[in-house]
C-alpha cells in the first residue's frame, strides 16, 4: 500500500492500466495530427498561392514584352546627314544652300542672296593672311571669304599655307563687307571650304 500523501491507495488493477496507457497514447497522437479540415485548408491555400503566382508572371512577361517595344522606339534612327543646323554659325540665319553659283551670279543678283545661305564656286585670288580671309574673282568683281571662324584650325591652317591654283568651293551666308577699302563688293561668312 502506498502512504506517500497520507491516503490509502490500492494497487490499480493491471487491465485498468493498460487501458489509461492505451488512452493516453490516443490523446497523444491525437493531439499531434492535424484534422483534416486543415488539411484541405492548406491544399485551398497552395492553388491560389499558385494561382496567383502565374498570373504575375502573365503580368511581367507583358511588362517586359512592354519595356523592349518602347526601348526599340526610343532608339534613335542613324542620320543620313548632319543637318544644316549643326553646321552653322552663331548669329547666322537658318536656311538651306542654293544650288552652287558662281562668283559672277552671286555678284550680279547680290541683293537677291544677302543675308542669305549660298554655295559659290570660283577661282581663288590673294589669301590676306592677317584677316583670315581669302578673295574669290571674277570680271564683275571680288568676293571675300572669311575663313577665321571655321571649325576646323587645320584647314584654316592649311589654306594660309597652301597656294590655291584651282577652283574653290565657300559655303556661308552672304553679307556687305565693312568700308575698309578692300575692293571687294560682298563678304561670306564660310562655313565649309572646298578645295
Amino acid at each position: 500500500m502506498n502512504t506517500a500523501s497520507g491516503r490509502l491507495l490500492l494497487p490499480a488493477p493491471p487491465g485498468r492500466r493498460r487501458v489509461a496507457a492505451l488512452l493516453l497514447s490516443l490523446l497523444w497522437l491525437s493531439a499531434c495530427s492535424p484534422a483534416p479540415q486543415a488539411h484541405e485548408d492548406l491544399r485551398q491555400e497552395i492553388q491560389g498561392l499558385k494561382a496567383q503566382l502565374t498570373a504575375l508572371q502573365e503580368k511581367l512577361n507583358q511588362v517586359q514584352t512592354d519595356q523592349q517595344v518602347i526601348l526599340a522606339l526610343l532608339k534613335p534612327s542613324p542620320p543620313a546627314a548632319p543637318p544644316a543646323e549643326s553646321l552653322m554659325m552663331p548669329g547666322q540665319p537658318p536656311g538651306p544652300a542654293p544650288a552652287c553659283l558662281t562668283v559672277s551670279q552671286l555678284l550680279t543678283s547680290k541683293d537677291r542672296y544677302l543675308g542669305t545661305r549660298v554655295t559659290v564656286k570660283g577661282m581663288p585670288g590673294p589669301v590676306m593672311v592677317h584677316h583670315k580671309s581669302l578673295l574669290l574673282k571674277s570680271p564683275q568683281g571680288m568676293l571675300e571669304v572669311l575663313f577665321g571662324n571655321l571649325p576646323d584650325p587645320k584647314l584654316v591652317q592649311s589654306l594660309t599655307s597652301t597656294p590655291l591654283d584651282r577652283a574653290v568651293t565657300v559655303t556661308g551666308v552672304v553679307n556687305l563687307p565693312p568700308p575698309r577699302g578692300g575692293g571687294a563688293q560682298l563678304q561670306i561668312n564660310a562655313e565649309a571650304i572646298e578645295f
